[in-house]
């Protein structure tokens, strides 16, 4: 039984995403792609869980830094393996292609887990991905990388590729002798072997045909050949011509065979393709986030407290695409902010001003950010991941439901209100709007109180100025307007938090020369109406826009003091890496003058058996000595952790034989340790173990 509430979520959401163009910028994106299942897997792309868009997003970021540092993974060989749902018999091109598939997808699990330690959410994307060696290595044993089957797939298939091929050889060797008779050799009007239905046969005059016996096959178009099979190889042509259709019923059971075999893998192929488009969709919005200078709105450290939505110079979209293909000279810039100290925004100006492509950003960029996508915007745009969008946007007529545009309007102000969550974000376009300016307004503080004490996430824009008051009388709503050029009668299609907007009709109506006797009643009966209201209202615009002002200027100096920390820290360690650098540099010399040393004192040790008994021992006890100075020279606090810090496995240095080996066995006690050197153990102190390459 279908669940009402469940399928009124997903009209709204269908609703949302459609007003909000969000499969155009899915085209946008997908453009970045470079293979079929890329684009498919971006284009099917819908908003996510929570984890799912986190680690989304995550992976976004760190292909970002793949692309920075030219380290891409390369997407040769991948497919939709199973485009529009195949089934049945594949062939060689599909098998091909499922087969270049498997081993791709085997290519970038190697290349995500060899980065696992920067990719950690990428390496655990393909760590998911099947194992595909097993199918890879069954398709291998029976087809060629152009999915040509394979004379070894089976014993019959062998045993008549060897007939074909003994047969036409024999045939080749017939012909020659036939073409080499001197009766036959000037009746040809060429040398040649050609083929008709698949049979040899000889291009003979037409006027000289009795010379050669045999079958005739065709003729040319002059009709002065004749294309003879000669009587000597006619009945090796049958065999030929048998072993053929042999040979092809024979690859079309192993290609069915084989078929069957790779779809009831599908799960297992399916699986592999999701992992490998995931990876894709994070490559192309890596390259778009590049492309458009955009950027992931969800940071890395976010614990799931909600930062509310903040919109950093944001640029829509589509509108950047416009700039790119030269409709449109420039995009705007859109800052906007919700949910922290304030849940509701209520933008109010003239028509086009830009108010509607305000509510369109935030919440297409909602839409972006829930399903992994980067969004166009300055650093420091925070998007939280609403659960939902409740959208009521545009005035289209619900023609089919016999509504009226108000009516439409309000189908989707009840399902918002029915629906909405103080997780959700609610955009409402021209609400009030469509019927008595009174009613309209009365109506729309009513749904607004509604949102308010809910504490749902609101953006509203209007033209009724009773609701331009709203925010005035509640702590929780602020105002907006879409600021307009009064001397060009331009929008500027930039936001001014802290002051409701005019609607700019008396202006407007006098710049275009409309009777000014018409204006000057109009502005007596508005200033009648709305005198003191307005004197009010201006303290409060101005009290608010300077509050806002201030608090813009407190932001952009917290930036400035951000990125002059960010600046600072980088360079301390900039600082620390040299001074490590240099600390294993002088380390490395000190070590390399102690090796000397020491073997300096082997060599006077191997002298002493030359000396007298007494002189000897004497001369034993001071080189003693000296190699416990030595020693003890040589072993810092870095190099006695990294001594420490050996065991079996681990990497190190032999400067004797100038190679880098495995520890096989350890022995602190005694200070020495057992290397693997290829097949080879050597057993040596730890004197002789360093972590660095001599030069």
């Amino acid at each position: 039984m279908t669940d009402p509430v469940n399928e009124r979520t997903r009209a709204l959401e269908r609703y949302a995403a459609g007003v909000l163009e969000f499969d155009a910028v899915l085209g946008l994106v997908a453009a970045h792609a470079t293979t079929s299942l890329g684009r498919r897997a971006l284009l099917e792309l819908s908003p996510r869980g929570d984890h799912e868009a986190r680690a989304a997003l995550a992976r976004c970021r760190e292909l970002s830094g793949c692309l920075a540092r030219q380290d891409e993974p390369g997407l040769v060989g991948v497919t939709d393996p199973f485009p529009d749902g195949i089934e049945g018999r594949l062939d060689e091109d599909r098998i091909a292609a499922v087969r270049d598939f498997l081993d791709a997808n085997l290519r970038l699990k190697r290349w995500a887990l060899a980065r696992e330690e920067e990719l950690p959410e990428t390496a655990a994307l393909m760590a998911a991905s099947p194992d595909t060696l097993p199918l890879l290595e069954r398709v291998d044993r029976v087809v060629d990388g152009r999915g040509r089957v394979r004379p070894e797939a089976s014993g019959r298939l062998a045993r008549l590729r060897d007939t074909l091929s003994s047969v036409g050889a024999r045939i080749d060797s017939i012909l020659r002798q036939v073409v080499a008779r001197p009766e036959v050799r000037s009746a040809l009007s060429d040398g040649g072997v050609h083929r008709r239905a698949g049979r040899p046969v000889l291009a003979v005059r037409a006027k000289q045909a009795g010379r050669v016996r045999g079958l005739v096959h065709d003729r040319s178009q002059s009709g002065e050949s004749i294309f003879i099979e000669p009587q000597e190889v006619v009945e090796l042509g049958n065999r030929l011509a048998e072993a053929r259709a042999d040979e092809r019923r024979e690859v079309e059971r192993i290609l069915i065979e084989l078929s069957r075999e790779l779809l009831e893998q599908r799960s297992v192929i399916d699986g592999a393709a999701l992992r490998v488009g995931e990876l894709e969709v994070a490559l192309a919005s890596a390259r778009y986030a590049a492309a458009v200078d955009a950027r992931p709105a969800l940071q890395p450290a976010d614990d799931g407290a909600s930062e509310g939505l903040l919109l950093r110079a944001a640029r829509h979209p589509l509108l950047i695409a416009q700039v790119d293909v030269g409709e449109l000279d420039e995009v705007v810039p859109v800052d906007l902010r919700l949910g922290v100290d304030f849940d509701m925004l209520l933008i109010t100006g003239p028509n086009t001003g830009g108010k509607t492509l305000a509510l369109k950003t935030g919440g297409l960029f909602a839409l972006m950010t829930r399903a992994g996508l980067p969004v166009p915007a300055d650093d420091g745009t925070t998007v939280p991941l609403y659960d939902r969008i409740c959208a009521d946007i545009g005035d289209e007529q619900e023609i089919r439901q016999n509504l009226s545009t108000f009516a439409s309007h309000l189908v989707r102000v009840r399902a918002a209100l029915a629906d909405a969550t103080p997780e959700s974000l609610v955009l409402l376009d021209e609400l009030g709007g469509g019927t008595d300016p009174d009613e309209g307004g009365a109506l729309g503080t009513a749904v607004l109180e509604r949102l308010l004490l809910a504490g749902v996430p609101t953006l509203v824009s209007t033209h009724i100025g009773k609701l331009k008051e709203f925010a005035y009388r509640h702590a929780r709503a602020e105002n907006a307007c879409a600021e307009f050029d009064n001397k060009t009668l331009a929008p500027r299609y930039r936001l001014m938090l802290g002051t409701p907007g005019e609607s700019c009709a008396l202006v407007i109506a006098r710049r275009i020369g409309l009777d000014e006797r018409v204006c000057e009643v109009a502005a007596e009966r508005l200033e009648r109406r709305e005198g003191e209201l307005d004197e009010l209202m201006g303290d409060v615009r101005s009290a608010r826009m300077a509050a806002e002002e201030t608090r813009k200027g407190a932001e952009e100096e917290l930036a400035r003091a951000r990125a002059r920390t960010q600046a600072v820290e980088e360079r301390a360690k900039a600082l620390e890496e040299r001074s490590e650098q240099l600390e294993r540099e002088a380390q490395k010399g000190i070590e390399e003058r102690m090796r000397d040393a020491m073997r300096t004192l082997e060599r006077a040790r191997s002298l002493l058996d030359q000396l007298p008994k007494e002189t000897a021992a004497s001369m034993t006890e001071t080189l003693l000595q000296l190699e416990d100075e030595l020693t003890g020279a040589s072993l810092t606090e870095r190099r006695e952790a990294f001594l420490q810090s050996l065991g079996k496995g681990s990497l190190v240095f032999l400067p004797r034989y100038r190679q880098r080996v495995i520890v096989h066995k350890l022995d602190h006690e005694r200070r020495v340790l057992v290397a693997k050197m290829g097949s080879m153990k050597v057993k040596v102190s730890f004197d002789e173990v360093t972590p660095y390459e001599s030069l």
